[in-house]
């Protein structure tokens, strides 16, 4: 029987109801180099050699959904549990209390799919206070991902107690486990620190570095073996927690936390102009081959590269850009003119033409999902390029801004290709600060159609392609590239690049927005990965910073 038991009657303290705030930044500035980062004008310089540990304000958080369901199925042994959870609302209002009561519900249903042991007895029977003790100081100790505080032991045998008085044992423990499962405890990603701590920064527990950890890499709650080095204390060590981390990295479960981090960089999932790869439409008469099939292929092959480049190989950002082997069936290998399979069930790796393609920039997925229906979206590739290679920020376009998209074809009676369309309706005064970065950029991928198909000539005017460009960034990619394979060239040894997805991977790791407090720990993480070299090295940089193990609370105790 699942007895109700809301989210509502735990209380979360004022001070954890962080506030985040976003600014948007118009085109016109310094578009040239603000990915760099560093103190705003008002927080003065900040030194990073001062002996301090500098630590940002970080916003609670709240496990995703994809989080929450991967915990309960580690907690019960109960791998095909699921619950509808909505993304992104770490202020749980009356919906999703609605929601966490039904997941609670849920998993108290599906009690004959445990495979974990839950109660410490036998709830059919008439039971006893110790093994309502023992449930609470074991079950809800893993629930909470560490030690219980005296006031939850009281408050949780308390919620027993008032339950037992009309429900059955069996009942009331049911009770209790469905509130263990809604507390704040389980639900966020509850830090406070250990200590004083100077100026609000105090460091982490061992269990919330060890969640921190484990939710990072594996997006679960942490396993016995990081639950036992967060009990004895080992990971205030930095080579323990590096030990760890490096487990961690090379358990097939971290496949999916790579993985979604690469998909979401790409846009695969799909961006602010464009859908999602697996919803991305073409126009049938131009591209007969595109089916979803093929977008199923795409994804594939993008993952197995990602598997191969970033978690087999140890590979280095060079590899991720430059890299020319390929995981193709019979349809991606007739799409990229290779050898290959004949047919859409068998796979293999292949080496691609080097004068055509290298790295993940020059793939079906990523192209397909920065095209229009029809033909190239440069802008849309110049964009991303900047924006999340070099972390550029271009902010808004102006609210009058021409969100057609450009065709090419013929254009007030003349024939013109993308490109050519591009340039005409972007070179007005108005457009030009920021097109005349964003453009050049976008065009180096113009050799690879709407589905990522070479073509010499564009699909839709017949006219010859273009491909030359220009960066001008104000730093070290700068100059002319003849097309996409160039471009992908310099980016790969750039460090202001490495910069920009050190600083990406730092993001999901923390879970947000960076702010001035986090450039120490950031400079230090480039420092290590460019000696490194390889992005399993830039996870570990990462394990290893202050920002990941310590945490500040000055301005959420204010």
């Amino acid at each position: 029987m699942a007895m109700r038991f809301p989210l509502s009657c735990w209380r979360l303290p004022p001070a954890l109801l962080g506030l985040t705030a976003c600014f948007a930044v118009g085109c016109i500035g310094d578009i040239g180099d603000p990915g760099e980062g560093g103190p705003g004008p008002e927080s003065g310089p900040l030194s990073c050699d001062d002996g301090v540990v500098h630590v940002a304000v970080r916003p609670l958080r709240r496990l995703t959904p994809v989080q929450y369901v991967n915990t309960v199925r580690d907690l019960f042994g109960d791998p095909d549990f699921d619950a509808e959870l909505d993304e992104g609302a770490d202020i749980i209002g009356e919906r999703e209390v609605r929601q966490l009561r039904d997941a609670a519900e849920a998993i108290v249903d599906r009690s004959s799919s445990w495979t974990k042991p839950v109660y410490p007895c036998d709830i059919t029977g008439a039971g006893s206070d110790a093994c309502v003790s023992d449930f609470i100081d074991g079950f809800a100790a893993r629930a909470f991902r560490r030690p219980l505080t005296d006031a939850e032991r009281t408050r949780l045998l308390s919620v027993y107690q008032t339950a037992r008085q009309t429900l059955t044992f069996e009942e009331a423990m049911e009770t209790l486990l469905q509130v263990v499962m809604q507390a704040p405890a389980f639900v966020y990603m509850f830090e406070a620190g250990d200590g004083d701590g100077a100026d609000g920064v105090r460091a982490l527990s061992n269990h919330e570095v060890a969640s921190r950890l484990s939710y990072f890499l594996w997006n679960t709650m942490p396993d016995e073996g990081l639950m036992a080095a967060a009990d004895s204390g080992q990971l205030d060590d930095p080579a323990i927690l590096t030990a760890q981390a490096d487990r961690l990295l090379s358990d097939p479960r971290a496949e999916y936390g790579v993985q979604r981090f690469m998909s979401g960089w790409l846009q695969l999932d799909g961006g602010v102009l464009h859908n999602a790869l697996e919803e991305t439409e073409k126009d049938p008469t131009l591209y007969p081959e595109y089916s979803p099939e093929l977008q199923a292929a795409m994804r594939t092959e993008t993952e197995a590269f990602v598997r191969r480049a970033f978690l087999e190989d140890n590979g280095t950002l060079e590899d991720l850009f430059t890299a020319k082997y390929a995981y193709v069936n019979g349809p991606l290998a007739a799409l990229y003119g290779v050898a290959g399979p004949s047919d859409a069930d068998t796979w293999e790796w292949v080496e691609l033409d080097g004068e055509e393609r290298g790295g993940l920039l020059t793939r079906a997925a990523f192209l397909t999902v920065l095209s229009t229906k029809n033909v190239t979206a440069p802008i849309r590739r110049g964009v991303w390029v900047l924006e999340e290679m070099m972390c550029t920020e271009l902010g808004e376009p102006p609210a009058n801004a021409n969100n057609v998209a450009v065709e090419g074809g013929v254009v007030d009676g003349e024939l013109l290709t993308v490109r050519e369309d591009v340039a005409l309706r972007t070179g007005a005064d108005g457009c030009s600060s920021c097109h005349s970065v964003i453009n050049p950029v976008g065009f180096t991928f113009e050799h690879y159609d709407a589905i990522g198909r070479w073509q010499d000539e564009e699909v839709t005017s017949g006219l010859p392609v273009d491909s030359s460009g220009t960066i001008a960034t104000s730093g070290d990619v700068d100059g002319d590239v003849a097309d996409a394979l160039e471009l992908s060239k310099k980016l790969a040894g750039s460090s202001k690049v490495q910069r920009c997805f050190a600083d990406r991977w730092y993001r999901q790791a923390l879970g947000g927005e960076l702010g001035d407090l986090d450039q120490c720990s950031l400079e230090e993480i480039q420092a290590r990965y460019s000696a490194g070299g390889s992005m399993r090295e830039l996870v570990l940089a990462i394990v290893s910073s202050d920002a990941f193990r310590y945490l500040n609370t000055a301005e959420s105790e204010q």
